[in-house]
């Protein structure tokens, strides 16, 4: 995941509370609302998680996920 997170400690407890994070910026043009959790198709979704894990970028599948609803 890169110096920061193995060298900082605040960073390792910021990035401990996340799990999943979208990359890139949204983009008009590109635009769609059927997209869960980020609203530009050009956008990608990171799972922190096994990123941090497997020591590399592991793209979320959020699109064949059931997301729970908030009680």
């Amino acid at each position: 995941m890169g110096n920061m997170y193995k060298n900082w400690e605040e960073t390792k407890e910021l990035i401990s509370d996340i799990d999943v994070i979208v990359d890139g910026k949204f983009e008009l043009e590109k635009r769609n609302l059927s997209l869960k959790f980020r609203g530009s198709e050009n956008q990608r979704l990171i799972d922190v998680k096994k990123s941090i894990k497997q020591e590399k970028i592991i793209w979320a599948d959020v699109e064949n996920e059931i997301v729970a609803k908030a009680n």
